[in-house]
């Protein structure tokens, strides 16, 4: 008559905090941690316990008691129990190895032959395997990933899982200064091409139709107000967790931006858009003159306030409006849901410098419309293809993998884990230890774009 030998792999010693023997007010706790509490009255009401969490589904998330009406939410709520599901993968796993089982069977030194079935059920895998030492049945219970057998990455630990990798954000810098250098080298070309203002007057535009009067000073408001958002989403990386995955993926989004900056300016010089510009004398082919205003320009960020930038041509599309909706869209995706007033107040900011490079007149509204049809496009595309497993690899199937920089994505993102950067924040220096410890968990902002 044979036994059954039930291998317990939620002993506290080896496994730790096990996670499917949670209760409800556990699993509340841990909602509270990572910032989800209005979920607390469902977990609760529908006595939500660690087994059903690890189980949950983005279906079941959006149907009763959770009613999560929002996809973008459910499916971020979704992620992060993902992850929690994947950290309690890997403990079993060590709990396995311990008791020297191995892919569902026990090994004991010798070779032996096994038969299993298995079945699945509330999110875990469940195999019975008969070993011929003592007619004996072992029976194990691991979680699964996703709602299916595949495990990905669940034996990677958040580091792993997340790694900093500070060579390729220095290789994304090299990168970005690379776009800069190109597109400022290529106005110094574009600025001889531009037609004298006397000989092709500005272009007809809507907006400058409707407020034909130049409004003074508007375009140093844009200008000041690019630099604080700047500085807030410099700040914000600093203290992020995951600090030099959003700095090179910034870096990336930049640089290319400015490469395809280059390319338009020169194949369409347009005319000024408006008779209040002073452009600088034109070079006449000197390199010398070239190249101290290309780096007068560098040094100056190219901004007018700075009194670096008298060159003109500079004009499809718009770089300005490139730092600002880059600014704005990396201060949304990285920081916690209950930053709501700084999403708002980013992003009146952000339009409010839009509209004030077109009260100046130093853009065509077609300028503008173009600055920000790319870069959100690029940003949107980059973020999917980083959070989806399947966008990164190459295949037919995966039509973005036949971007031209999409070997660069792969070498910046191939470690990283596919899924939502977690929003946690920490002291960024090794000391204070109190500081460095302690870590601010959050959510996606409802706000769904520019």
């Amino acid at each position: 008559m044979s036994s059954h030998a039930i291998i317990n792999v939620q002993d506290d010693d080896v496994v730790g905090d096990d996670v499917s023997a949670w209760t409800p007010n556990q699993v509340v706790a841990w909602l509270r941690e990572s910032g989800y509490q209005e979920h607390e009255h469902a977990v609760t009401s529908g006595q939500i316990d660690g087994a059903r969490l690890l189980a949950l589904t983005t279906s079941d998330l959006k149907a009763p008691p959770f009613n999560v009406t929002s996809l973008h939410e459910a499916d971020h709520l979704h992620t992060c129990i993902e992850t929690l599901r994947k950290s309690q993968l890997a403990k079993y796993m060590k709990k396995f190895e311990k008791n020297g089982i191995r892919n569902g069977y026990r090994h004991t030194g010798t070779t032996n032959h096994a038969t299993s079935n298995g079945r699945v059920s509330n999110g875990y895998a469940h195999s019975e395997s008969l070993l011929e030492t003592g007619d004996q049945y072992s029976s194990i219970k691991t979680p699964l990933l996703g709602g299916d057998e595949s495990t990905g990455n669940g034996n990677h630990s958040p580091n792993e899982q997340y790694p900093a990798e500070k060579l390729k954000t220095l290789v994304g810098l090299l990168y970005m200064m690379f776009g800069f250098v190109v597109s400022v080298l290529m106005l110094q070309v574009v600025h001889d091409r531009v037609p004298d203002m006397t000989e092709e007057p500005p272009l007809r535009d809507v907006f400058f139709d409707i407020v034909p009067r130049r409004v003074e000073g508007a375009f140093s408001i844009c200008e000041t107000i690019g630099m604080i958002l700047t500085v807030v989403i410099a700040v914000l990386s600093i203290f992020h967790k995951h600090r030099f995955i959003i700095a090179r993926r910034i870096f990336f989004i930049l640089g290319t931006l400015y490469l395809y900056r280059s390319c338009t300016i020169y194949v369409t010089t347009l005319p000024v858009p408006g008779l209040h510009f002073k452009c600088a004398p034109k070079s006449h082919g000197s390199i010398s003159v070239m190249l101290t205003r290309a780096a007068s320009l560098l040094f100056g960020g190219g901004l007018t306030v700075t009194g670096s930038h008298h060159l003109c041509g500079d004009y499809l599309f718009s770089g300005h409006t490139i730092i600002l909706v880059v600014s704005y869209l990396c201060i949304h995706e990285y920081t916690p849901k209950r930053w709501w007033w700084l999403h708002w107040t980013c992003w009146v900011m952000a339009a409010t410098g839009i509209v004030c490079i077109l009260l100046a007149h130093d853009h065509y509204t077609v300028d503008v419309i173009v600055a920000y049809l790319l870069t959100t496009r690029l940003f949107w595309t980059y973020h999917s293809m980083c959070n989806i497993a399947a966008l990164k690899e190459e295949s037919n199937a995966n039509m973005l993998s036949r971007a031209w920089w999409f070997p660069i994505f792969r070498y910046l993102e191939g470690n990283v884990c596919a899924s939502a950067l977690p929003r946690q924040f920490e002291w960024p220096l090794p000391w204070p230890r109190n500081l460095r410890n302690s870590a601010i968990t959050g959510r996606r902002s409802p706000i769904k774009g520019v």
